[in-house]
């Protein structure tokens, strides 16, 4: 059964589930436009690592940048490195001790061979005959935590592959389909975590940007203390 296909939240409604609580996940990868061109050496993560599992080798990886500081770019990376990549790059435009991966993680794809360049930003790809060439960067400071740009810094760094790890948010077009209201990437819901419809509640990745498996346990456990006030309330 597939939500929004074969199965509709008012078929659960009918069929006596008065409180449902939807824990999708953040499916659509971020990505963001590089060059106007068109090519096949440019992957959002997801795309990258169902490939390798499906033992759909990408050839001609050639030098690799990943996009990202997260675990998914460390796998991303660490894949790339197992598929042939002539060298990989970890790009990210913090610093380390901003990288939201887990530290296990950073040493094991230096171990693996996989080179990292923190305080750095891709701006654009130049692309000739559907092949990269290079991409520019940009480095960057921290400022508040942020990111900010260093005016005159840019550079060029030659590039065969890109490869998009910079996050994932909720389907708004398939939440929208099902009637529930979104904002930025999120579904909208109050503080006991009940979206715009009575009685659907959603958490994790679909209500907080950069959550953690730890923070998505926590909103389930929130939206079932909801749930179950207002059921004794009822009483």
């Amino acid at each position: 059964m597939e939500l929004g296909r074969n199965l509709k939240l008012e078929d659960l409604k009918k069929q006596g589930y008065e409180d449902i609580f939807l824990a999708l996940g953040a499916e659509k990868q971020s990505a963001y436009k590089l060059t106007d061109v068109q090519t096949n050496h440019i992957f959002k993560s997801d795309v990258f690592l169902k490939k390798y599992n499906l033992n759909e080798r990408v050839e001609n990886l050639g030098i690799v940048v990943v996009i990202g500081g997260g675990n998914v770019a460390f796998d991303s990376a660490r894949t790339a490195i197992r598929m042939g990549a002539k060298e990989v790059y970890i790009l990210y435009r913090r610093n380390e001790e901003l990288m939201p991966a887990r530290k296990i993680e950073l040493e094991e794809a230096i171990a693996d061979g996989v080179k990292m360049c923190f305080l750095t930003k891709v701006v654009s790809a130049k692309v000739e005959d559907g092949k990269i060439q290079e991409i520019e960067c940009v480095k960057t400071k921290i400022e508040n935590e942020k990111a900010v740009d260093i005016e005159n810094s840019n550079y060029t760094m030659k590039v065969d592959t890109i490869i998009f790890a910079i996050g994932a948010k909720a389907n708004e077009t398939f939440f929208n389909n099902l009637g529930i209201k979104t904002e930025n990437g999120l579904v909208c819901v109050d503080e006991n975590y009940m979206t715009n419809i009575d009685g659907i509640y959603a958490g994790g990745d679909l209500v907080e940007t950069k959550s953690s498996v730890a923070r998505a346990i926590a909103t389930g456990k929130k939206a079932a203390k909801a749930i179950i006030n207002r059921k004794e309330s009822e009483v």
